[in-house]
Protein backbone atom coordinates (compact mmCIF):
# COMPACT_ATOMS: atom_id res chain seq x y z
CA UNK A 1 0.00 0.00 0.00
CA UNK A 2 0.97 3.65 -0.91
CA UNK A 3 -0.91 6.60 -0.31
CA UNK A 4 0.15 10.10 -0.17
CA UNK A 5 -2.25 12.11 1.86
CA UNK A 6 -1.68 15.77 2.70
CA UNK A 7 -5.15 17.39 4.66
CA UNK A 8 -3.52 20.01 6.33
CA UNK A 9 -0.77 22.97 4.67
CA UNK A 10 2.11 24.18 5.83
CA UNK A 11 4.92 26.42 5.21
CA UNK A 12 8.25 26.65 4.16
CA UNK A 13 11.15 25.47 6.45
CA UNK A 14 14.53 25.25 4.04
CA UNK A 15 16.56 24.20 6.74
CA UNK A 16 15.27 20.44 6.44
CA UNK A 17 16.41 18.61 3.96
CA UNK A 18 13.46 17.90 1.38
CA UNK A 19 12.92 14.22 2.63
CA UNK A 20 12.97 15.06 6.16
CA UNK A 21 10.09 17.50 5.77
CA UNK A 22 6.81 16.72 7.53
CA UNK A 23 4.38 15.46 5.65
CA UNK A 24 2.44 19.05 5.59
CA UNK A 25 5.64 21.10 5.35
CA UNK A 26 6.05 23.16 1.89
CA UNK A 27 9.48 23.23 -0.24
CA UNK A 28 8.03 26.24 -2.35
CA UNK A 29 5.08 28.28 -0.25
CA UNK A 30 4.82 31.32 -2.41
CA UNK A 31 1.86 33.77 -2.39
CA UNK A 32 -0.20 30.79 -0.41
CA UNK A 33 -1.09 31.74 3.35
CA UNK A 34 -1.23 28.41 5.09
CA UNK A 35 -2.03 29.49 8.33
CA UNK A 36 -5.49 28.15 8.58
CA UNK A 37 -4.41 24.86 7.24
CA UNK A 38 -5.89 24.82 3.66
CA UNK A 39 -3.83 26.64 0.96
CA UNK A 40 -5.15 29.97 0.06
CA UNK A 41 -3.83 32.70 -2.31
CA UNK A 42 -2.44 36.36 -1.07
CA UNK A 43 -4.65 39.07 -2.20
CA UNK A 44 -2.95 41.87 -4.93
CA UNK A 45 -2.30 45.07 -3.91
CA UNK A 46 -5.69 46.07 -5.14
CA UNK A 47 -6.08 49.87 -6.85
CA UNK A 48 -4.32 53.16 -5.92
CA UNK A 49 -5.59 55.63 -3.05
CA UNK A 50 -3.27 58.44 -4.07
CA UNK A 51 0.58 58.75 -5.79
CA UNK A 52 2.60 60.31 -2.83
CA UNK A 53 4.35 63.80 -4.45
CA UNK A 54 7.82 63.83 -2.61
CA UNK A 55 11.42 62.96 -5.03
CA UNK A 56 13.00 60.19 -4.03
CA UNK A 57 12.15 56.22 -2.84
CA UNK A 58 9.79 56.62 -0.24
CA UNK A 59 11.02 54.92 2.68
CA UNK A 60 8.53 56.24 5.40
CA UNK A 61 4.31 57.15 5.20
CA UNK A 62 2.16 57.97 8.33
CA UNK A 63 -1.62 59.22 7.65
CA UNK A 64 -1.81 62.63 9.85
CA UNK A 65 -5.66 63.43 10.41
CA UNK A 66 -6.29 60.15 12.32
CA UNK A 67 -9.84 61.66 13.95
CA UNK A 68 -10.95 61.95 10.16
CA UNK A 69 -11.61 58.75 8.31
CA UNK A 70 -10.03 58.95 5.17
CA UNK A 71 -7.24 56.78 2.78
CA UNK A 72 -6.76 59.36 0.24
CA UNK A 73 -5.78 62.41 2.27
CA UNK A 74 -2.90 64.06 4.37
CA UNK A 75 -0.32 61.41 3.96
CA UNK A 76 3.10 62.73 5.39
CA UNK A 77 6.04 60.99 3.88
CA UNK A 78 9.84 61.49 3.32
CA UNK A 79 12.45 59.80 2.24
CA UNK A 80 14.28 58.50 5.06
CA UNK A 81 13.79 56.44 7.53
CA UNK A 82 11.31 58.72 10.15
CA UNK A 83 9.74 57.54 13.30
CA UNK A 84 6.49 59.88 14.01
CA UNK A 85 4.82 59.71 17.54
CA UNK A 86 1.28 61.40 18.12
CA UNK A 87 1.16 64.07 21.00
CA UNK A 88 -0.32 62.31 24.42
CA UNK A 89 -1.52 65.48 25.43
CA UNK A 90 -5.02 65.70 27.42
CA UNK A 91 -7.17 67.70 25.16
CA UNK A 92 -4.92 68.64 22.43
CA UNK A 93 -7.10 69.42 19.48
CA UNK A 94 -4.52 70.73 16.75
CA UNK A 95 -3.23 66.82 16.73
CA UNK A 96 0.24 67.85 17.45
CA UNK A 97 2.53 65.09 16.01
CA UNK A 98 6.48 64.31 16.25
CA UNK A 99 8.85 62.98 14.42
CA UNK A 100 12.89 62.25 14.36
CA UNK A 101 14.91 61.14 11.28
CA UNK A 102 13.80 63.99 8.91
CA UNK A 103 17.05 66.16 10.11
CA UNK A 104 16.71 67.59 14.04
CA UNK A 105 13.69 65.93 15.43
CA UNK A 106 10.76 68.38 14.80
CA UNK A 107 7.13 68.84 15.88
CA UNK A 108 4.37 69.94 13.37
CA UNK A 109 0.45 70.75 13.60
CA UNK A 110 -2.80 70.73 11.54
CA UNK A 111 -2.09 74.46 11.09
CA UNK A 112 1.10 74.32 9.46
CA UNK A 113 1.11 70.78 8.68
CA UNK A 114 -1.68 70.65 5.56
CA UNK A 115 -1.00 74.44 4.48
CA UNK A 116 0.55 73.37 1.23
CA UNK A 117 1.77 70.35 -0.23
CA UNK A 118 4.14 67.14 0.49
CA UNK A 119 3.08 66.63 3.77
CA UNK A 120 3.89 67.98 6.74
CA UNK A 121 3.96 70.97 4.96
CA UNK A 122 5.85 72.66 7.23
CA UNK A 123 7.01 71.96 10.89
CA UNK A 124 8.67 73.25 14.14
CA UNK A 125 12.29 72.48 15.93
CA UNK A 126 10.97 69.77 18.68
CA UNK A 127 12.32 72.13 21.34
CA UNK A 128 13.84 75.51 22.37
CA UNK A 129 17.04 76.37 22.76
CA UNK A 130 17.66 78.22 26.10
CA UNK A 131 19.08 81.81 26.09
CA UNK A 132 22.53 81.85 25.77
CA UNK A 133 23.43 85.15 28.00
CA UNK A 134 21.86 86.35 30.72
CA UNK A 135 20.15 89.46 31.46
CA UNK A 136 21.41 92.64 32.83
CA UNK A 137 19.15 93.50 36.13
CA UNK A 138 19.59 97.17 37.13
CA UNK A 139 17.97 98.51 40.34
CA UNK A 140 16.09 101.88 40.12
CA UNK A 141 14.24 103.71 42.76
CA UNK A 142 15.90 106.19 46.02
CA UNK A 143 17.77 104.62 48.85
CA UNK A 144 15.91 103.99 52.40
CA UNK A 145 18.08 102.58 54.82
CA UNK A 146 15.61 101.61 57.11
CA UNK A 147 14.00 99.09 54.71
CA UNK A 148 14.98 95.53 54.87
CA UNK A 149 17.64 94.63 51.97
CA UNK A 150 16.31 91.32 49.95
CA UNK A 151 19.54 90.22 47.47
CA UNK A 152 18.02 88.90 44.16
CA UNK A 153 18.95 86.74 41.19
CA UNK A 154 17.45 87.38 37.85
CA UNK A 155 16.93 84.70 34.69
CA UNK A 156 14.37 84.26 32.41
CA UNK A 157 12.68 81.70 29.92
CA UNK A 158 11.77 81.83 26.13
CA UNK A 159 8.64 80.57 25.41
CA UNK A 160 6.13 79.41 22.34
CA UNK A 161 2.85 79.26 22.77
CA UNK A 162 1.19 77.83 19.27
CA UNK A 163 -1.94 75.62 18.73
CA UNK A 164 -3.06 75.27 22.27
CA UNK A 165 0.48 74.18 23.29
CA UNK A 166 2.94 76.11 25.95
CA UNK A 167 6.44 75.19 24.90
CA UNK A 168 9.11 76.84 27.75
CA UNK A 169 12.60 76.26 27.44
CA UNK A 170 15.38 75.93 29.93
CA UNK A 171 16.05 79.04 31.91
CA UNK A 172 19.42 81.85 31.04
CA UNK A 173 22.14 82.09 32.51
CA UNK A 174 21.62 83.89 36.21
CA UNK A 175 22.43 87.59 36.30
CA UNK A 176 24.67 89.36 38.74
CA UNK A 177 23.01 89.38 42.13
CA UNK A 178 21.47 92.57 43.14
CA UNK A 179 20.34 94.11 46.38
CA UNK A 180 17.11 95.49 46.43
CA UNK A 181 14.99 97.28 49.16
CA UNK A 182 11.35 97.40 49.55
CA UNK A 183 10.52 101.00 47.54
CA UNK A 184 13.11 99.85 44.80
CA UNK A 185 12.03 98.57 41.63
CA UNK A 186 14.74 96.15 39.24
CA UNK A 187 14.67 96.69 35.52
CA UNK A 188 16.00 93.50 32.83
CA UNK A 189 16.81 94.27 29.80
CA UNK A 190 19.60 93.06 26.86
CA UNK A 191 18.29 89.75 26.72
CA UNK A 192 19.58 87.35 25.02
CA UNK A 193 19.06 87.47 20.82
CA UNK A 194 16.68 85.19 19.62
CA UNK A 195 17.40 81.90 17.37
CA UNK A 196 16.50 81.54 13.91
CA UNK A 197 16.24 78.43 12.32
CA UNK A 198 12.33 77.63 12.44
CA UNK A 199 12.04 78.67 15.97
CA UNK A 200 8.76 80.29 16.52
CA UNK A 201 9.01 82.46 20.20
CA UNK A 202 6.19 84.74 21.55
CA UNK A 203 7.13 85.57 25.11
CA UNK A 204 9.55 85.07 28.04
CA UNK A 205 8.90 84.72 31.25
CA UNK A 206 10.78 86.33 34.01
CA UNK A 207 11.79 84.84 37.50
CA UNK A 208 13.87 85.84 40.26
CA UNK A 209 15.07 84.39 43.32
CA UNK A 210 15.71 85.24 46.77
CA UNK A 211 16.71 81.73 48.52
CA UNK A 212 17.80 79.66 45.26
CA UNK A 213 14.60 78.76 43.67
CA UNK A 214 13.39 81.04 41.41
CA UNK A 215 9.42 81.85 40.84
CA UNK A 216 7.81 83.38 38.45
CA UNK A 217 7.85 87.09 38.04
CA UNK A 218 5.67 87.97 34.78
CA UNK A 219 5.17 86.75 31.33
CA UNK A 220 6.03 89.28 28.70
CA UNK A 221 5.38 89.44 24.76
CA UNK A 222 8.85 88.44 22.76
CA UNK A 223 8.86 91.85 21.22
CA UNK A 224 8.68 93.94 24.91
CA UNK A 225 13.06 94.31 25.59
CA UNK A 226 12.75 95.24 28.70
CA UNK A 227 10.82 94.79 32.14
CA UNK A 228 10.80 96.29 35.60
CA UNK A 229 9.85 94.23 38.57
CA UNK A 230 7.75 95.77 41.15
CA UNK A 231 6.11 92.63 42.12
CA UNK A 232 5.76 91.96 45.78
CA UNK A 233 7.45 88.88 47.50
CA UNK A 234 3.57 87.80 48.44
CA UNK A 235 2.29 87.69 44.72
CA UNK A 236 5.13 86.02 43.20
CA UNK A 237 4.34 82.25 41.08
CA UNK A 238 5.75 79.36 40.41
CA UNK A 239 8.54 77.87 40.94
CA UNK A 240 10.00 77.77 37.34
CA UNK A 241 10.02 74.46 36.02
CA UNK A 242 12.22 74.28 33.28
CA UNK A 243 15.28 74.47 35.57
CA UNK A 244 16.89 70.93 34.18
CA UNK A 245 14.87 70.75 30.94
CA UNK A 246 16.86 70.78 27.48
CA UNK A 247 16.08 71.06 24.06
CA UNK A 248 16.62 67.34 22.48
CA UNK A 249 19.58 66.22 20.47
CA UNK A 250 20.13 66.88 17.57
CA UNK A 251 20.94 63.23 16.48
CA UNK A 252 17.68 62.31 17.86
CA UNK A 253 16.28 59.09 16.47
CA UNK A 254 14.43 56.38 16.75
CA UNK A 255 10.98 58.03 18.55
CA UNK A 256 8.41 55.92 20.28
CA UNK A 257 5.63 56.70 22.74
CA UNK A 258 5.18 55.16 26.19
CA UNK A 259 2.41 55.08 29.01
CA UNK A 260 2.17 58.53 31.01
CA UNK A 261 3.02 60.71 28.31
CA UNK A 262 6.51 59.96 28.06
CA UNK A 263 8.38 59.89 24.66
CA UNK A 264 12.40 57.74 24.38
CA UNK A 265 14.83 58.14 21.35
CA UNK A 266 18.34 57.24 21.36
CA UNK A 267 21.74 58.75 20.14
CA UNK A 268 24.62 55.95 19.85
CA UNK A 269 25.07 54.41 22.89
CA UNK A 270 22.04 57.28 24.88
CA UNK A 271 19.00 56.10 25.76
CA UNK A 272 16.67 59.75 26.20
CA UNK A 273 13.56 60.16 27.80
CA UNK A 274 11.39 63.52 27.66
CA UNK A 275 9.70 65.48 30.35
CA UNK A 276 6.21 63.74 30.89
CA UNK A 277 3.84 65.37 28.91
CA UNK A 278 6.44 67.74 27.84
CA UNK A 279 7.86 66.74 24.88
CA UNK A 280 9.79 69.40 24.00
CA UNK A 281 11.96 68.89 27.05
CA UNK A 282 14.46 66.17 27.44
CA UNK A 283 16.45 66.42 30.59
CA UNK A 284 20.14 65.53 30.51
CA UNK A 285 19.27 63.55 34.02
CA UNK A 286 17.15 61.03 32.60
CA UNK A 287 19.21 59.58 30.03
CA UNK A 288 20.45 56.18 30.77
CA UNK A 289 23.59 54.16 28.83
CA UNK A 290 23.98 50.83 27.45
CA UNK A 291 26.81 49.17 26.42
CA UNK A 292 26.61 48.96 22.32
CA UNK A 293 25.44 51.53 19.89
CA UNK A 294 21.49 51.35 19.65
CA UNK A 295 19.81 50.62 16.78
CA UNK A 296 15.67 50.75 17.45
CA UNK A 297 13.52 50.80 20.08
CA UNK A 298 10.18 48.49 20.52
CA UNK A 299 7.81 48.61 23.24
CA UNK A 300 5.57 45.59 24.32
CA UNK A 301 2.90 46.77 27.07
CA UNK A 302 4.51 49.15 29.35
CA UNK A 303 8.29 47.78 28.59
CA UNK A 304 10.69 49.43 26.33
CA UNK A 305 12.67 47.00 24.46
CA UNK A 306 15.98 48.71 23.32
CA UNK A 307 17.77 46.76 20.10
CA UNK A 308 21.43 47.30 19.78
CA UNK A 309 24.21 45.78 17.58
CA UNK A 310 25.18 43.61 20.95
CA UNK A 311 22.40 42.33 23.25
CA UNK A 312 18.99 43.93 23.32
CA UNK A 313 17.58 45.75 26.80
CA UNK A 314 14.23 45.76 28.46
CA UNK A 315 13.52 49.36 30.25
CA UNK A 316 10.88 49.81 32.95
CA UNK A 317 9.59 52.66 34.98
CA UNK A 318 6.52 54.84 35.38
CA UNK A 319 8.75 57.93 35.23
CA UNK A 320 12.11 58.61 33.49
CA UNK A 321 13.49 59.01 36.98
CA UNK A 322 12.55 55.64 37.94
CA UNK A 323 13.75 53.57 34.57
CA UNK A 324 15.52 50.53 35.25
CA UNK A 325 17.81 49.08 32.87
CA UNK A 326 17.92 45.15 32.37
CA UNK A 327 20.25 43.77 29.88
CA UNK A 328 19.02 40.60 28.44
CA UNK A 329 21.70 37.45 28.02
CA UNK A 330 20.80 37.14 24.75
CA UNK A 331 23.76 37.84 22.26
CA UNK A 332 21.08 39.12 19.52
CA UNK A 333 22.05 42.11 17.74
CA UNK A 334 19.38 44.45 15.86
CA UNK A 335 20.65 44.36 12.23
CA UNK A 336 18.10 46.62 10.87
CA UNK A 337 16.01 49.64 12.63
CA UNK A 338 13.29 49.53 9.87
CA UNK A 339 12.66 45.77 10.50
CA UNK A 340 10.93 45.97 14.86
CA UNK A 341 7.83 45.48 15.15
CA UNK A 342 5.96 45.45 18.08
CA UNK A 343 3.10 43.09 19.14
CA UNK A 344 1.20 43.00 22.56
CA UNK A 345 3.53 40.39 24.17
CA UNK A 346 6.70 41.24 22.37
CA UNK A 347 9.12 42.65 19.90
CA UNK A 348 10.26 41.15 17.10
CA UNK A 349 13.27 42.05 15.09
CA UNK A 350 15.62 40.83 12.48
CA UNK A 351 18.96 39.61 14.13
CA UNK A 352 22.12 38.29 12.19
CA UNK A 353 20.84 33.98 12.88
CA UNK A 354 16.94 34.98 12.32
CA UNK A 355 14.29 36.67 13.46
CA UNK A 356 14.54 37.47 17.23
CA UNK A 357 11.32 37.52 19.49
CA UNK A 358 12.26 39.38 22.86
CA UNK A 359 9.34 38.94 25.05
CA UNK A 360 9.63 39.50 29.48
CA UNK A 361 8.28 35.97 29.67
CA UNK A 362 10.99 34.48 27.40
CA UNK A 363 13.06 35.93 24.30
CA UNK A 364 14.55 33.45 21.38
CA UNK A 365 15.21 33.11 17.53
CA UNK A 366 11.91 32.13 16.23
CA UNK A 367 12.90 31.22 12.49
CA UNK A 368 16.14 28.65 13.63
CA UNK A 369 14.00 25.48 12.24
CA UNK A 370 13.51 26.76 9.07
CA UNK A 371 16.47 28.58 8.00
CA UNK A 372 20.42 28.15 8.41
CA UNK A 373 22.37 31.11 9.27
CA UNK A 374 23.72 31.19 5.90
CA UNK A 375 20.68 30.36 4.41
CA UNK A 376 18.73 33.79 6.52
CA UNK A 377 21.64 35.76 5.25
CA UNK A 378 21.98 35.06 1.85
CA UNK A 379 18.38 35.09 0.52
CA UNK A 380 16.72 37.57 2.73
CA UNK A 381 19.80 39.96 3.45
CA UNK A 382 18.13 40.84 6.71
CA UNK A 383 20.08 44.10 6.97
CA UNK A 384 17.63 45.55 4.12
CA UNK A 385 14.38 44.02 5.41
CA UNK A 386 11.36 46.30 6.61
CA UNK A 387 8.51 44.79 8.47
CA UNK A 388 4.91 45.53 9.73
CA UNK A 389 2.30 43.66 12.17
CA UNK A 390 -1.44 42.98 10.49
CA UNK A 391 -3.87 40.58 12.09
CA UNK A 392 -0.96 38.89 14.20
CA UNK A 393 1.32 38.53 11.39
CA UNK A 394 4.41 39.90 10.59
CA UNK A 395 4.54 41.17 7.12
CA UNK A 396 8.11 42.16 5.56
CA UNK A 397 9.97 43.01 2.46
CA UNK A 398 13.97 42.47 1.72
CA UNK A 399 15.80 42.98 -0.66
CA UNK A 400 19.18 40.49 -1.54
CA UNK A 401 20.28 42.58 -4.44
CA UNK A 402 18.78 40.08 -6.65
CA UNK A 403 15.50 39.63 -6.06
CA UNK A 404 12.99 42.17 -4.14
CA UNK A 405 10.12 40.22 -2.50
CA UNK A 406 8.73 38.95 0.67
CA UNK A 407 7.56 37.26 3.29
CA UNK A 408 4.91 36.52 6.31
CA UNK A 409 5.62 34.91 9.03
CA UNK A 410 2.39 33.98 11.67
CA UNK A 411 2.61 34.60 15.20
CA UNK A 412 0.33 31.87 16.06
CA UNK A 413 1.32 29.01 13.79
CA UNK A 414 4.44 29.79 13.36
CA UNK A 415 4.02 29.21 9.64
CA UNK A 416 6.64 30.85 7.74
CA UNK A 417 6.14 31.68 3.67
CA UNK A 418 7.00 33.83 0.81
CA UNK A 419 5.34 36.48 -1.40
CA UNK A 420 6.30 38.62 -4.55
CA UNK A 421 5.38 42.16 -3.43
CA UNK A 422 7.79 44.54 -2.64
CA UNK A 423 6.81 47.99 -1.09
CA UNK A 424 9.03 50.21 0.27
CA UNK A 425 7.38 51.56 3.26
CA UNK A 426 3.94 50.63 5.49
CA UNK A 427 1.61 51.84 7.86
CA UNK A 428 -0.57 50.21 10.11
CA UNK A 429 -3.88 52.32 10.47
CA UNK A 430 -5.23 50.99 14.10
CA UNK A 431 -8.77 52.82 13.67
CA UNK A 432 -9.38 50.44 10.69
CA UNK A 433 -7.38 47.82 10.83
CA UNK A 434 -5.97 48.32 7.16
CA UNK A 435 -2.14 48.31 6.45
CA UNK A 436 -1.43 50.74 4.19
CA UNK A 437 2.30 50.45 1.51
CA UNK A 438 3.51 52.58 -1.01
CA UNK A 439 5.38 51.11 -3.85
CA UNK A 440 8.64 52.24 -6.39
CA UNK A 441 5.89 54.32 -8.29
CA UNK A 442 4.61 55.49 -4.51
CA UNK A 443 1.32 55.12 -5.33
CA UNK A 444 -0.49 53.95 -1.44
CA UNK A 445 -2.35 50.55 -1.72
CA UNK A 446 -4.03 48.49 1.09
CA UNK A 447 -2.74 44.94 2.21
CA UNK A 448 -5.02 42.30 0.77
CA UNK A 449 -7.55 44.47 -0.60
CA UNK A 450 -7.01 43.32 -4.36
CA UNK A 451 -7.69 40.29 -6.40
CA UNK A 452 -6.31 36.71 -5.79
CA UNK A 453 -2.49 36.12 -6.95
CA UNK A 454 -1.42 33.34 -8.17
CA UNK A 455 0.35 30.79 -5.96
CA UNK A 456 2.36 27.67 -5.62
CA UNK A 457 2.59 24.89 -3.35
CA UNK A 458 5.21 22.29 -4.09
CA UNK A 459 5.09 19.70 -1.19
CA UNK A 460 7.69 17.56 0.64
CA UNK A 461 10.07 14.75 -1.21
CA UNK A 462 8.00 11.71 -0.53
CA UNK A 463 10.92 8.99 0.09
CA UNK A 464 9.32 5.32 -0.95
CA UNK A 465 10.90 2.09 0.07
CA UNK A 466 11.59 1.61 -3.29
CA UNK A 467 10.78 2.27 -6.65
CA UNK A 468 7.14 2.67 -7.53
CA UNK A 469 4.52 4.20 -9.27
CA UNK A 470 1.23 6.54 -8.62
CA UNK A 471 -1.86 5.78 -10.43
CA UNK A 472 -3.87 8.36 -9.13
CA UNK A 473 -4.76 11.32 -7.56
CA UNK A 474 -6.90 13.67 -6.23
CA UNK A 475 -7.72 17.66 -5.45
CA UNK A 476 -10.21 18.90 -3.28
CA UNK A 477 -10.69 22.70 -3.60
CA UNK A 478 -13.15 25.69 -3.48
CA UNK A 479 -13.45 25.95 -7.58
CA UNK A 480 -11.86 24.62 -10.10
CA UNK A 481 -10.09 24.19 -12.93
CA UNK A 482 -6.30 24.05 -10.54
CA UNK A 483 -3.11 23.08 -12.34
CA UNK A 484 -1.11 19.80 -10.59
CA UNK A 485 2.27 18.77 -11.15
CA UNK A 486 3.61 15.87 -10.37
CA UNK A 487 7.49 14.82 -10.21
CA UNK A 488 9.16 11.57 -9.74
CA UNK A 489 13.23 11.81 -8.64
CA UNK A 490 13.09 14.86 -9.32
CA UNK A 491 12.01 15.14 -12.97
CA UNK A 492 7.97 16.32 -13.80
CA UNK A 493 5.97 13.10 -14.71
CA UNK A 494 2.81 14.85 -15.65
CA UNK A 495 0.73 17.84 -15.51
CA UNK A 496 -2.72 17.82 -14.60
CA UNK A 497 -5.47 20.22 -15.57
CA UNK A 498 -7.92 19.57 -12.43
CA UNK A 499 -11.44 20.33 -13.10
CA UNK A 500 -13.65 18.49 -10.08
CA UNK A 501 -12.62 16.57 -7.36
CA UNK A 502 -13.10 13.47 -8.98
CA UNK A 503 -9.82 11.19 -9.00
CA UNK A 504 -7.95 11.08 -11.92
CA UNK A 505 -5.71 8.83 -13.30
CA UNK A 506 -1.23 9.12 -13.54
CA UNK A 507 0.50 8.25 -16.41
CA UNK A 508 2.75 5.42 -15.65
CA UNK A 509 6.29 6.05 -14.12
CA UNK A 510 8.27 4.41 -11.68
CA UNK A 511 10.43 6.71 -8.62
CA UNK A 512 11.45 6.06 -5.30
CA UNK A 513 10.74 10.07 -4.35
CA UNK A 514 7.77 11.77 -4.90
CA UNK A 515 6.88 15.61 -5.18
CA UNK A 516 3.18 17.42 -5.71
CA UNK A 517 2.71 20.79 -6.76
CA UNK A 518 -0.48 22.91 -6.69
CA UNK A 519 -0.67 26.22 -8.59
CA UNK A 520 -3.62 28.20 -8.97
CA UNK A 521 -5.76 31.11 -7.34
CA UNK A 522 -8.25 28.92 -5.33
CA UNK A 523 -8.46 27.62 -1.81
CA UNK A 524 -7.14 24.03 -1.71
CA UNK A 525 -8.15 21.76 1.44
CA UNK A 526 -6.45 18.49 0.68
CA UNK A 527 -4.12 16.67 -2.02
CA UNK A 528 -4.54 12.90 -2.17
CA UNK A 529 -1.90 10.45 -4.24
CA UNK A 530 -2.12 6.56 -4.52
CA UNK A 531 -1.36 3.28 -5.73
CA UNK A 532 -5.17 2.32 -6.62
CA UNK A 533 -8.28 3.90 -6.73
CA UNK A 534 -9.69 2.22 -3.99
CA UNK A 535 -6.84 3.21 -1.95
CA UNK A 536 -7.13 6.54 -2.95
CA UNK A 537 -11.00 6.18 -1.96
CA UNK A 538 -9.90 5.69 1.91
CA UNK A 539 -6.89 8.25 1.96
Amino acid sequence: MAVVAIKSFGGIAPKIPPRYLKDNQAQTALNCPVFAGSIQPILDMGTSHLTLEKAGTIKTIYRYGQDNISDTQHWFHWPAEVNVCRSQIAGDTSEWTFFTGDGTPKATHSGIALAGTNYPAASRPLGLPSPTSAASAVVAGAVDDTETVETRVYTYTVVNKEAGRTIESAPAPASTSVDVRTTQTVTMGTFATLPGSGYILTHRRIYRSTSGVFLLVAEIPISQSSYSDDVDPDDLAEEIPSLYWAEPPAALQGLINLPNGIMAGFVGRDLYFCEPYRPHAWPENYIQTVDYPIVGLGRMDTTLAVLTTGNPYFVQGSHPTNMAVVKSDLEQACVSKESIVSFGGGVIYAAPDGLMLLSPGGSKIITDQYFSFKQWQAYFKPETIHSYQQDNQYIAFFNNDTTQGGFIFDITSRQFILHDMYATAGFQDLQRDKLFLTFADKTVKVWQEGAAKSYIWRSKKFTMPHDMSFACAQLEAEAYPMTMKFYGDGTLVHTQTVQSRDPFRLPAKRARDWEVQVEGSIEVFSIAMAHSMSELANA
